[in-house]
């Protein structure tokens, strides 16, 4: 009743703020038949009005809080599941203290409120659609509230937008009126400072992009009929009488599959008589681009020229899988793609872009026309770097220059890294290298054992910390080592030196400091700390056996001796440092066994090994002294 009664004015705002609140907040806890009786004439007539004198007072100016957007906004949940709701959730006082915790925690305007409302009218009302209009609500009473300056009016003005997109019937119409009102303009400018916490106004921006490409689901079902008048002056527009000097009919030359059966060509639907629109739209407006590429083909070779119109439907129907046109929004993951927004005709475009792109890979591939399945996947590849990076595009001319920056040579190349890493025989021989290369890691590990290392080690006196030099002997039977050893510079002591030593079989485990959560002793805290634990000393009785206690200077040490130890005890090496040993060993042993072949050119590892041939007919081939052969007599 406050709504239906106030006059919009600054005293009333406020008012009329928390009663459209409430409003919204009320919708959640009632049936939508009841919703049915409180959403009648006057109230709609008094939204409108309130859009309007917000427009007029400047509502849509009020400067935007940083997160409220991410939390305010319910625009969308409406009244569909109110239905399944717990009838205890209508308690009255229930529904008092969510209101009035509401009212003191939520703190939007008198625009975006009236927005949500009337949005919530026309998505889950039947006609909540023509009341509005009945009501005298314009778009572009709408639209004026899409500004970059406040991104929470814009988010619920272009959930109404959406919703209003959604019941046109003539959408096409609807879109072109958008473009009048700087819609998608204003849209780009939106894109621009939307940032992760805007996440509700992107999925609205989301859904407008899915409203603005599903345009063109309706060209993309339809096969193109040359009996059709409309079709017929499209597919007049783009021939080129030039043609006709050279060949026997204008069509011949545009790369038809069959030039005498011209709608063959666009049967497939998808895309269908989506890729003459875009093959008009292209001849319109970049008429030059379209003539070069045409009259280039006519110094080749037959096999050699570029099929045009072949590759144009190849285009759309790339464009059309990448852009997720025809989907249904509801259900399916729709990606937001900023260089949506772009341009007014942005398939259109991207068809352009995509055209020319086709042409210079079917140069550079040096194709033929039985090439051109290989050409359309090597383009896919070229156009996925658009639509599948991290970093987001936003412009044509970013497009353009990305797809530069992908040229045939580099997906070669690539091709050619993949096949070395992932074609069968390379897998093959990797597992048929691995262990020999894992010997080699083993044994750079024992070698290091060899050498020797100084360690710290656990003292019952901490004033005075002890060292602890170790070292393996030469038939690796056997650890030597000694407390605080005197050494001369960087000299190691000798195995003689050393007057304690552990029988390597005597070794039951290698504990790891970092690895014991529970029960460590004292002063075994260290992360490059472990210790040997033994049956009994070759020097002492088992009773007086204690464990070795190590502790490493670097992480590199701990990684070399923790593998050395486990290659002792009969197990490979597999520290992180050892498998990156290990991987780099394999690829360079690998490589090595490709330099004769790698370096030529376009050569593509085979995915089986070749067949061994037969055995020869007679060895009558061998000749040790040079004299002539004499055929063998069967």
């Amino acid at each position: 009743e406050i709504i239906k009664r106030s006059t919009v004015t600054d005293a009333m705002r406020p008012t009329l703020s928390y009663a459209l609140q409430a409003l919204y907040q009320v919708m959640d806890f009632i049936g939508s038949d009841v919703w049915e009786t409180i959403v009648e004439e006057s109230l709609i007539k008094k939204l409108v009005e309130i859009i309007r004198s917000s427009e007029a007072r400047g509502v849509k100016q009020t400067p935007v809080v940083g997160g409220r957007g991410a939390r305010t906004s319910t625009v969308s949940t409406g009244l569909t599941s109110t239905l399944t709701r717990n009838s205890s959730m209508r308690d009255a006082d229930f529904l008092n203290k969510t209101l009035e915790k509401s009212l003191v925690e939520e703190d939007m305007s008198l625009a975006q409120h009236t927005l949500a409302v009337l949005d919530s009218i026309v998505r889950y009302l039947d006609t909540g659609y023509e009341a509005i209009t009945e009501a005298g609500l314009l778009p572009s009473d709408v639209t004026v509230f899409l500004t970059d300056t406040n991104l929470d009016c814009a988010q619920y003005a272009l959930a109404l937008i959406n919703a209003i997109f959604a019941k046109q019937e003539d959408r096409q119409g609807f879109y072109h009126m958008l473009i009048d009102l700087n819609v998608r303009v204003n849209l780009e400018r939106v894109v621009r400072v939307v940032t992760p916490i805007h996440m509700d106004i992107g999925g609205h921006i989301t859904e407008f992009q899915h409203h603005m490409l599903s345009l063109h689901v309706s060209a993309s079902e339809t096969p193109v009929d040359i009996e059709d008048e409309s079709h017929s002056a499209m597919l007049d527009a783009i021939k080129l009488e030039t043609l006709a000097d050279q060949f026997a009919t204008p069509w011949e030359g545009m790369g038809f599959t069959d030039p005498n059966d011209r709608q063959l060509d666009f049967a497939a639907t998808p895309p269908g008589l989506l890729v003459l629109h875009c093959i008009s739209y292209y001849v319109q407006k970049h008429k030059a681009k379209h003539r070069e590429i045409i009259l280039e083909q006519l110094r080749w070779e037959p096999e050699r020229r570029f099929p045009f119109v072949r590759a144009s439907v190849a285009i759309t129907e790339i464009l059309y899988q990448y852009l997720k046109i025809g989907k249904d929004y509801i259900g399916v993951e729709i990606e937001f793609l900023p260089v949506a927004f772009c341009h007014d005709n942005v398939l259109y475009e991207l068809f352009a872009i995509g055209a020319q792109l086709f042409n210079t890979t079917w140069h550079e591939m040096h194709a033929k026309t039985s090439d051109f399945k290989k050409v359309e996947e090597v383009v896919r590849e070229q156009l996925n770097y658009v639509f599948r990076s991290e970093r987001k595009i936003s412009t044509l001319e970013e497009v353009k220059n990305t797809l530069k920056g992908v040229p045939f040579s580099k997906i070669q190349e690539q091709r050619l890294k993949s096949l070395e890493k992932e074609s069968a025989p390379i897998l093959q021989l990797r597992e048929k290298l691995r262990p020999q290369m894992q010997e080699l890691v083993n044994r750079q590990r024992l070698t290091i054992l060899e050498a020797g290392e100084s360690f710290s080690t656990v003292s019952s006196n901490r004033r005075r910390p002890r060292t602890l030099f170790c070292r393996l002997s030469s038939n690796h039977k056997t650890l030597h080592y000694g407390y605080d050893i005197a050494t001369e510079g960087n000299s190691c002591p000798t195995i003689d030196e050393l007057p304690e030593k552990l029988n390597v079989a005597d070794i039951e485990d290698v504990v790891l400091w970092k690895d014991q959560k529970r029960g460590r002793e004292r002063g075994l805290d260290s992360p490059l700390g472990f210790s040997i634990e033994y049956s009994h000393s070759t020097t002492g009785p088992e009773t007086s056996a204690k464990p070795l206690y190590f502790i490493c200077q670097t992480n590199e040490v701990f990684q070399y001796w923790t593998d050395g130890l486990s290659v002792l005890r009969k197990k490979d090496a597999s520290n992180a440092n050892a498998k990156e040993h290990l991987s780099m060993l394999l690829e360079m042993e690998i490589k090595i066994r490709q330099l004769d072949i790698l370096d030529i050119e376009g050569l593509q590892m085979p995915e089986q090994a070749p067949p061994v041939p037969p055995m020869p007919d007679n060895f009558n081939f061998h000749n040790h002294y040079n004299f002539p052969i004499t055929p063998a007599v069967n």
